[in-house]
C-alpha cells in the first residue's frame, strides 16, 4: 500500500467504547509484551499515565501505547465519554525502529483534529469489520487499519510543517483571531495553543510579549466587551448573557463583570440606556 511499511502491522482487534456522563472507565496500570495500542478520543476527557507520566486527553485526540511500556486509562465522569480502540502488532514504519509510530522526542498523546472527522470514520469503520466476524473481514480489517495508520502518519506530518511554516508573529495573530471567534465556548490555553501549533507555555509568552496580556485574560476581555455589548443592546437576562459569553455561573460571571468595570451587570444596563 505504501513505502511507509517495511512491515506491515498485524491487527489484533479493535473496539469502540462510550460511557455516559457518571460511568467510569478505568483500564488499571498495565502493559502489554508485544502488542501496540492506538486510541482516538472521539468525545470528552481522560487521563493517562504512561511510563510514569501524567497525560490529558481530550476529543480530537490521539494516545499511542508501544509494547512493553506501562500505562493506565480514566476517563473522567463529568461528562459522556467515548474512544475506539486498536490493537496491533508486526509494524515497522520507514524512518523508524520496530513497533515504533513516534520518534523518541515525540510525546504519545497528540492531536489530529485537522483530520478528526476522516480518522473517526476510520475508526467507525474498523471496528465495524472486526465486529462483524473476524474470519470473514480480517483481510479488510486490515487494510483499514493500514489506512488508519496512514491517515494518523499524514495528519502528523501536516502539523508539522504548518508548525515549520507558521511564524512567530502569524501564529499569535492566528491565537488572537481564534480568540475572538471563540470566547463564548471559554477555550482553554491547551485548545489556543493546538490551533497554532505551539506549546501552552510558548504561546503565552508569545502573546504576552506582544499584546501585554495573557491569551486567557484576553479571552476574558471580549466575553466582557461581548457581555456589555448584550447589556446595552438587548433585554436578554443577565443569566442568558453570562451563557452566551461561555460562563456557566451567573455569579462567577457577575463577579468577574463588576471587577472589570467597576458595576454589577444590572447596574451597568440601567446606566447605558439611553433614559438613564
Amino acid at each position: 500500500m505504501s513505502t511507509l511499511f517495511l512491515k506491515r502491522p498485524v491487527l489484533e482487534g479493535a473496539m469502540a467504547f462510550h460511557r455516559k456522563a457518571g460511568e467510569s472507565c478505568h483500564f488499571p496500570l498495565h502493559r502489554h509484551e508485544a502488542m501496540m495500542e492506538i486510541l482516538f478520543v472521539a468525545e470528552g476527557e481522560a487521563d493517562y499515565w504512561i511510563d510514569g507520566k501524567h497525560y490529558e486527553a481530550r476529543a480530537g485526540d490521539m494516545v499511542l501505547f508501544h509494547p512493553l511500556v506501562w500505562h493506565e486509562e480514566r476517563s473522567r465522569v463529568e461528562a459522556p465519554f467515548s474512544f475506539y480502540y486498536a490493537g496491533f502488532h508486526t509494524l515497522q514504519l520507514a524512518g523508524l525502529p520496530e513497533h515504533c509510530l513516534l520518534e523518541s522526542n515525540e510525546l504519545p498523546v497528540f492531536s489530529v483534529r485537522t483530520n478528526d472527522e476522516r480518522i473517526h470514520r476510520l475508526f467507525h469503520d474498523l471496528c465495524e469489520e472486526v465486529s462483524e466476524g473476524w474470519s470473514e473481514t480480517l483481510s479488510s480489517a486490515d487494510l483499514l487499519l493500514e489506512l488508519l495508520l496512514l491517515e494518523v502518519h499524514r495528519t502528523k506530518q501536516h502539523a508539522s510543517a504548518k508548525t515549520a511554516r507558521l511564524s512567530t508573529q502569524a501564529a499569535v495573530s492566528k491565537a488572537r483571531r481564534y480568540i475572538e471567534e471563540r470566547y463564548h465556548e471559554s477555550p482553554t490555553i491547551k485548545q489556543i495553543a493546538d490551533h497554532v501549533y505551539l506549546s501552552p507555555s510558548h504561546l503565552s509568552h508569545l502573546f504576552r510579549d506582544t499584546y501585554g496580556e495573557s491569551p486567557i485574560q484576553f479571552a476574558i476581555r471580549q466575553r466582557i466587551h461581548a457581555a456589555r455589548r448584550y447589556l446595552s443592546t438587548t433585554e436578554f437576562s443577565v443569566e442568558q448573557i453570562a451563557g452566551l459569553v461561555g460562563y456557566e455561573s451567573a455569579t462567577a460571571f457577575h463577579n468577574l463583570f463588576k471587577k472589570a468595570t467597576g458595576h454589577a451587570p444590572g447596574t451597568y444596563r440601567k446606566l447605558s440606556s439611553p433614559d438613564s
